[in-house]
């Protein structure tokens, strides 16, 4: 994802309000710098289309956030709060997205194209530069010019047209020469993320209602990514748990069983986090590692990874178990409420956790007829982990195959109804059986992007 994100994308990508041209049309990217009162601070790819050069504008609302006009973005109206009145007011006439500035029209019809953007990989909001110029000029802006790559913009001396939070100089750096990133644009970034996903989403919280407030000044560390992840799917997940007493037996349907660590690999944030690979590919150690911006796009690309279940580099797909509550498995492991196998919480932690690192390895990739699917080697797994990968009347491995340790790519019938692919331990005093993962097969391709847990009694929404 994007190094410096604002919420201007948090409507849009992937959202009805993505024109259904701009899905298909390709453009020609480029570099540029985006500089602050001298200072070199983001470097957005631009394309040009229809004789002018278009910006994403994200860019803009956080630039204007540094030097002290806050914005927020509906998905058709771009509202800016400046510290002076202005009486600007420009009609395009050619598109149609509408510019306010402390509540009043300033451009309206604005011409907009919402396009993939090469380093979040989403859709998002383009819009030509030449409009957001005006906009600067008239919002006390006073210095501004573009030169066909490097945006120079700068403040009036003085702080009679800045707000009390402006600052005019980039981050504080790491000692590798990286820009930090704050907490607040961090848990923006992510909360962007978040917006783009809809599959096993119980509901969509903003950052204030999952009882989190990220400072503007202060960089996040790793721990504060986990942190800020546990809190939001404690709100966004869970599980209806079947199980429970209460359950609604007309329906089938228990009470709600909110997300919980407990639940899961690691009751730690970040040690969770790591183990589903959130910080893979970064220079995170520890979690009071300071996230750089070049980290940045890495931990929001794992996130996505995790959120949808699958990422696809060069035809191949990686997947990665589920983001979906273990509750049941909890429950019937533990016997967290006095029924169960009566593994001991820390060793249900520890297999979950084994048999995680060891499915996130698996690759995918259709050819033909059949899906090569390549099984790391659970020969030396600290859970004594084997596969039993099935689709149809087709298997390999199971619990009782001499061959089931994987360590090779095998060739599984493309075709059938989908993959299930499941994990257990093979140790006579643990019963853990850890993932249940089925792959719904859908116009003769597996879905790889909706994987569910029929173990948890979880099922594609379609």
């Amino acid at each position: 994802m994007r190094k410096l994100t604002s919420l201007v994308v948090a409507s849009l990508v992937m959202s009805a309000t993505v024109p259904a041209f701009a899905q298909t049309q390709s453009y020609t990217y480029t570099s540029a710098s985006i500089e602050i009162n001298g200072h070199a601070t983001f470097h957005p790819d631009k394309f040009v289309a229809n004789g002018t050069t278009y910006m994403p504008i994200w860019y803009v609302m956080q630039t204007l956030n540094q030097v002290g006009y806050k914005s927020a973005w509906n998905g058709h109206v771009w509202a800016v709060t400046s510290p002076q009145s202005t009486s600007f007011h420009l009609n395009a006439q050619t598109g149609h997205t509408s510019i306010e500035v402390n509540g009043q029209i300033a451009e309206v019809d604005v011409p907009t194209i919402a396009a993939k953007d090469p380093l979040s990989g989403v859709f998002t909001t383009f819009m030509p530069i030449w409009y957001v110029q005006q906009l600067l000029n008239n919002v006390g802006i006073t210095t501004d010019t573009w030169n066909g790559t490097t945006w120079t913009i700068g403040t009036a001396s003085g702080a009679s047209t800045k707000t009390s939070t402006t600052t005019s100089t980039p981050p504080t750096t790491s000692t590798t020469g990286s820009t930090t990133v704050t907490q607040e644009v961090m848990a923006t970034d992510m909360w962007q993320t978040f917006a783009g996903v809809n599959w096993d989403i119980n509901s969509h919280p903003s950052i204030a209602a999952v009882g989190i407030t990220p400072s503007a000044t202060t960089p996040v560390t790793a721990g504060d990514v986990a942190t800020y992840l546990a809190d939001w799917a404690s709100k966004a997940k869970g599980v209806y748990a079947s199980w429970e007493p209460g359950k609604v037996f007309a329906t089938g349907q228990g009470p709600w069983m909110p997300y919980n660590l407990q639940y899961e690999a690691s009751s730690d944030p970040y040690t969770w986090a790591n183990i589903n690979g959130l910080f893979q590919g970064t220079d995170v150690s520890s979690a009071s590692s300071i996230i750089s911006q070049t980290d940045v796009d890495t931990i929001l690309s794992n996130l996505q990874w995790w959120l949808t279940g699958d990422k696809v580099v060069n035809g191949v797909s990686y997947l990665h178990v589920p983001f979906y509550s273990n509750y049941g498995a909890w429950l019937t492991e533990t016997g967290g409420k006095g029924v169960g196998n009566g593994i001991s919480e820390n060793n249900y932690q520890s297999y979950l956790a084994d048999e995680t690192r060891y499915y996130d390895q698996i690759t995918a990739k259709v050819v033909g007829t059949t899906i090569d699917l390549t099984l790391p080697n659970t020969a030396n797994s600290a859970s004594n982990m084997a596969w039993d990968v099935v689709d149809g009347v087709w298997e390999y491995g199971g619990w009782q195959s001499k061959d089931n340790r994987g360590g090779k790519t095998i060739q599984v019938p493309n075709g059938g109804p989908g993959l299930s692919i499941d994990t257990a331990t093979l140790n006579p005093d643990m019963y853990l059986e850890g993932f249940q993962i089925a792959l719904k097969n859908v116009n003769g391709a597996p879905m790889f992007t909706q994987p569910y847990d029929v173990g948890m009694l979880q099922y594609p929404s379609n």
